[in-house]
């Protein structure tokens, strides 16, 4: 593909922001248990690119359950399952482990000797192991994962006295033996869909900022970046533990990660592909979308189908935010999706509960966080910044339905969001809103009739029109409910030009029906 054609320019986009799907994954149990704890112990062989894991997990089962269900990479040929309450039946099938126990008790231990090569990652394009990287990732099941629990973690990984590494949470301990490291890691936090890298390459620099401990592992090439990714993320971090919840991580970090496409979010860190920091980083200069990611993924996650991309499609929103208080414009790429996603018609659209890793993302990011707009522009900021923190307070290392969700708007807000579940969850398609002005000059004011229309369903929209006048400009906030709507106002300039919706916030096809205003 010739990405230098307009059409390979918008491939390029899409895969930037496209999220791992993992769509296909049955989440076959009915998780009436909780995992405590994982401990990891990680031991590759550099030379024959092979891996040796042990796992053990902690988990509590008051229920008695005495079936589990864990993903497990099937490129591991060697696996041994052990409990410590009694013998354990196992079947593998299309990546899964499924666990029955004969005795199950309240507090289980499961122990998973695992060993293999898993040559190429299936979620980038690249070895897992190479002789200089290991390339962990949650999303290739190279542990046995759980995606919808959040718990503590320890890893243990050994490595060549070369290497530097980063795995959730915050290092504890290094032991040496010879010309190999043993690093350990713990976290404070339970965390979720962790992944583990290591590099021999990196240059490590540290700062405390804010009282978060940040810091860079970057290639040679990238370092001079290193300042103004502690300059920038510093800020973005404080405006998201401000907007959302405290920082929910032993430490921040923002690596390079070769081979990956571009760019992507990890508990606790950022990873960057070199090229793509240089691009970003000389462009825009920071990074807000994929550290948003940190709470609206990592923090907190929508349960159920369509929940990984209704999740990071709200989530968008936060860099929205960002981009507003700090005077910084929306990053072109949501305003082409959201362009797309209008010039759609209504039966190209996809319900919430139908979206899948392979959804058009002018869907995902062209709709989703300009939701997120309608409602904060219903219900004011006060009230927006209050349900934003209860999100948080509520669903904190956990996954949440959207029946979860709606409630939690409500009890912010202190309204009913029945409209907004209605018109835009279980609706597909976008309003269609014809528009007519009409200036007549009365003694000494000018006095502006505008008539809106609805074709088609019947919004309640929140809505904007601003006059431009010969000395400025001025602009009302109105909301229109019925069919058709007629508002007046009156200006004591000349108005010259009177534009609806003229920040692009409302998700709606606009007809205007004089354009000579």
């Amino acid at each position: 593909m010739n990405f230098d054609s307009l059409s390979g320019k918008v491939f390029k986009k899409l895969f930037i922001l496209l999220f791992i799907n993992i769509s296909t994954i049955v989440f076959a149990q009915d998780a009436n248990y909780n995992i405590e704890e994982y401990d990891l112990y990680i031991q590759p062989d550099f030379s024959t690119k092979e891996l040796l894991i042990s796992t053990k997990i902690t988990l509590n089962n008051p229920d008695l359950q005495d079936t589990f269900y864990f993903g497990l990479n099937e490129r591991f040929d060697s696996l041994i399952v052990k409990s410590e309450s009694s013998s354990v039946s196992l079947q593998r099938e299309d990546g899964w482990i499924v666990i029955v126990l004969q005795k199950p008790i309240k507090q289980e231990k499961f122990l998973f000797e695992t060993k293999g090569k898993l040559g190429k990652s299936d979620s980038e394009n690249r070895d897992v192991v190479t002789d200089s990287s290991l390339f962990l990732i949650w999303s290739d099941c190279f542990y046995p994962i759980d995606f919808n629990h959040w718990a503590k973690v320890k890893t243990t990984i050994l490595l060549p006295d070369n290497f530097k590494v980063i795995a959730p949470g915050k290092l504890i301990n290094i032991k040496k033996y010879e010309n190999l490291i043993e690093h350990t890691f713990i976290t404070t936090n339970p965390v979720v869909c962790f992944s583990v890298f290591a590099d021999s390459r990196w240059i490590e620099t540290r700062k405390t900022i804010n009282g978060i401990e940040m810091q860079t592992l970057l290639y040679p090439q990238n370092q001079k970046f290193s300042e103004q990714i502690f300059q920038t993320s510093s800020e973005i971090l404080n405006f998201y533990s401000e907007t959302f919840c405290e920082y929910p991580f032993d430490q921040f970090s923002f690596i390079n990660l070769d081979g990956i496409y571009a760019r992507r979010a990890f508990p606790g860190f950022v990873g960057y592909s070199p090229a793509y920091l240089v691009k970003e980083f000389t462009k825009t200069g920071f990074d807000a979308h994929e550290t948003a990611l940190l709470w609206w993924f990592y923090t907190i996650r929508g349960d159920g189908p369509g929940s990984f991309q209704w999740t990071e499609g709200f989530g968008d929103y936060a860099e929205f935010l960002y981009d507003e208080k700090y005077q910084k414009p929306i990053p072109e790429i949501f305003q082409y999706f959201r362009n797309e996603y209008l010039k759609m018609s209504s039966e190209e659209d996809v319900m919430y509960y139908e979206l899948n890793g392979s959804t058009p993302q002018k869907i995902v990011h062209g709709k989703y966080p300009w939701l997120m707009h309608i409602i904060r522009y219903k219900i004011g900021d006060e009230k927006f910044t209050k349900t934003m923190k209860l999100i948080f307070e509520k669903f904190r290392f956990r996954t949440f339905s959207i029946d979860e969700f709606i409630s939690v708007l409500e009890e912010g807000s202190g309204q009913s969001m029945q409209w907004w579940r209605e018109q835009w969850l279980e609706r597909k398609g976008v309003p269609v809103i014809t528009f007519k002005s009409d200036i007549q000059y009365n003694t000494d004011s000018y006095i502006i009739k505008c008539i809106l229309s609805q074709t088609g369903n019947i919004y309640d929209l929140p809505i904007e029109i601003k006059i431009d006048t010969e000395k400025g400009t001025e602009l009302h906030k109105i909301n229109i409910k019925e069919k058709e709507t007629i508002i007046t106002f009156e200006s004591k300039e000349k108005p010259i030009k009177i534009t609806l919706d003229p920040n692009h916030w409302l998700l709606a096809k606009i007809i205007y029906l004089n354009q000579n205003l």
